[in-house]
């Protein structure tokens, strides 16, 4: 009996001591081997094959430094948690190249020293944002928090902004599509460390384009990303023909001189992969839209921001009123109207608008300025919509579509069915703004429907010239397979520019302080048209958000809440009461 009661003591050691040698093992293994089982039904929480591709890609060590820590809100830690598991997940596919470092920027710093660490950290281009706890009840905690990460590789410093606060969601939507972007964020910093050889871009001058500081900060944000360079189409225009003096230099024939220069535009726009074409001041000649036609349809993509109606908001500055005047575009509209679309000579009112200060008395007042609409793409079916915020436009036209056989067209800006528009010449007036915003009968009549101000042309195009002039000794294409956006706003890319000259970031409204999604929407479109990597794809994840039914909710709150707290300890009772008696009877002495 004795020796029985002592193997039983031997065994109840050995089973503990094998368990307690499993857990260390697997606790070690646990720090080596990072493993997420997804049983999502839509898999959201597995990487994309370019996702994969870009970890592979990965030659020596990437530091990856997330400040989203410390004392937060229940929001901002579940921000936080997606993006330290989804940095692992990278972590694990690179082969362990990627080393995770998750900090606190203000541990220990006295509140005198906030201030400077987020200048610091904005002018390395990561952003702060509020944490606003409480909002509405008794007590409201604000905190300033870093949702951002930089990302060091081969010498290379990017910084990746995981938080964009949009004011028409609510704080939880904000921060679930903040979450539905982590994949995102980090291959697109991924991208931008490893990317080597460049795709090249041509932004169009020579006939007025707007390529100075009021695109300064799209410019540095295509430049992180794509070989941006200016080229000058006009040639009419001496300036086109300062790169190819040395080959005009022995020919004194004008029209062999006029035909060479042709021929050199035409293959030097041909290097390019993609050509941006920014609210052009003056109609093109013939010769320029022949150029851009031949890289169209060679397969070259373009992207058309035109303003079909001239009117700047900076000339409310020194007047109340201004005239929007038609810019008289005919020869561009009429390529564009061969390829598939009409730019009309009108203006978008929409009741769905920004907002923009009027002097009243001796103080400014905001009011809902109509000429200024926010394109909303929730609901929008196409991948460069996806999970991106309102696009604010200023002063935009309208756009007709015209079926063609082999050619599809999809809206990519749309406005609300609130609207009206109104055909150039037209007065814009400050006066008349602030009482249409305060007239609920002048609100009633827009009633127009929804308006189409920007869309993505993809399929076989016709060229306008097959029974015209042909400005090149090149081989003629008379149609081609492309791509092409069309944007009825030149200011979709405008950003703001101070006293001082300092740049505003793309879509920011210096007056309501809200960043719109005009940066993201036309990267998108640009990612869309020529990025090999399909960065892109991850956007179109369905991520199904399922919600709980909120009167059952209701109904039932006290009945769970009883549950949760009985539950658990009742089955630990239960459990308690199995296991003695389970144990009296395996070591009873017989």
């Amino acid at each position: 009996m004795v020796m029985k009661k002592y193997g039983a003591r031997i065994q109840s050691i050995l089973e503990f001591t094998t368990l307690l040698v499993i857990i260390v093992v697997g606790n070690i293994l646990g720090n080596f081997y990072y493993l997420r089982i997804d049983l999502t039904e839509e898999k959201r929480y597995t990487l994309s094959e370019t996702s994969k591709k870009l970890s592979n890609e990965l030659k020596e060590k990437c530091y990856f430094r997330l400040y989203l820590n410390g004392d937060m809100s229940a929001r901002f830690k579940n921000l936080r948690n997606e993006i330290r598991d989804m940095a692992y997940e990278f972590r694990e596919l690179s082969g362990r190249k990627i080393e995770i470092e998750i900090i606190d920027p203000f541990e220990d710093k006295q509140l005198s020293e906030v201030s400077s660490i987020l200048d610091d950290f904005n002018q390395r281009g990561v952003m702060h944002q509020r944490d606003i706890e409480g909002e509405g009840g008794n007590s409201t905690t604000i905190k300033n928090i870093i949702p951002g990460a930089e990302m060091m590789y081969a010498g290379k410093t990017v910084a990746i902004n995981f938080y964009e606060h949009d004011v028409a969601l609510d704080a939880d939507n904000n921060i679930k599509r903040a979450i539905d972007n982590v994949e995102y964020e980090i291959a697109n910093g991924l991208r931008q460390c490893t990317l080597e050889k460049p795709k090249k871009i041509a932004v169009a001058d020579g006939s007025g384009e707007m390529i100075d500081n009021r695109v300064g900060d799209f410019a540095a944000e295509l430049g992180k990303y794509y070989d941006v360079s200016a080229l000058n189409i006009n040639v009419a225009d001496p300036k086109s023909a300062e790169p190819f003096t040395d080959k005009l230099k022995s020919i004194s024939n004008p029209e062999e001189m006029g035909s060479v220069l042709m021929n050199s535009l035409q293959q030097r726009l041909n290097n390019n992969d993609l050509l941006l074409i920014i609210k052009p001041a003056k109609d093109y000649s013939p010769a320029e839209l022949y150029l851009i036609d031949q890289f169209l349809l060679k397969g070259g993509k373009v992207i058309w921001m035109i303003d079909p109606v001239h009117v700047e908001i900076d000339s409310f500055e020194t007047h109340s009123s201004i005239a929007a005047m038609d810019n008289q575009l005919e020869n561009i509209n009429a390529s564009l109207f061969h390829y598939g679309v009409k730019l009309e000579s009108t203006l978008l009112i929409d009741a769905n608008c920004n907002q923009i200060p009027i002097p009243v008395g001796n103080r400014p007042e905001m009011i809902d300025f109509y000429y200024f609409p926010v394109f909303m793409s929730v609901g929008s079916p196409h991948i460069i919509n996806k999970n991106v915020g309102p696009v604010w436009g200023q002063f935009p036209a309208t756009l007709a579509t015209k079926s063609k056989t082999d050619l599809n067209v999809t809206p990519l800006l749309s406005s609300s069915p609130y609207t009206k528009t109104i055909q150039a010449p037209a007065n814009v007036d400050l006066e008349n703004a602030y009482m249409q915003s305060r007239d609920d009968r002048f609100r009633s009549t827009l009633r127009g429907g929804s308006k189409i101000t920007g869309v993505l042309m993809e399929g076989k195009f016709e060229s306008p010239f097959i029974y015209q002039k042909h400005y090149t000794g090149l081989a003629f294409l008379p149609n081609g397979q492309s791509k092409m956006v069309v944007i009825a706003d030149g200011d979709i890319v405008r950003n703001g520019v101070s006293g001082r000259g300092g740049i505003y970031p793309t879509g920011y409204d210096k007056f309501t302080k809200t960043t719109f999604a005009n940066k993201k929407f036309m990267l998108n479109c640009i990612d869309y048209l020529i990025d090999e990597n399909g960065l892109i794809e991850i956007r179109a994840k369905e991520k199904t958000l399922r919600l709980l039914d909120s009167e059952k909710t209701r109904l039932e709150h006290t009945y769970w809440q009883w549950f949760n707290i009985i539950a658990p300890l009742l089955s630990m009772v239960i459990f308690g009461l199995i296991n003695n008696i389970y144990r009296k009877r395996k070591y009873q002495i017989r």
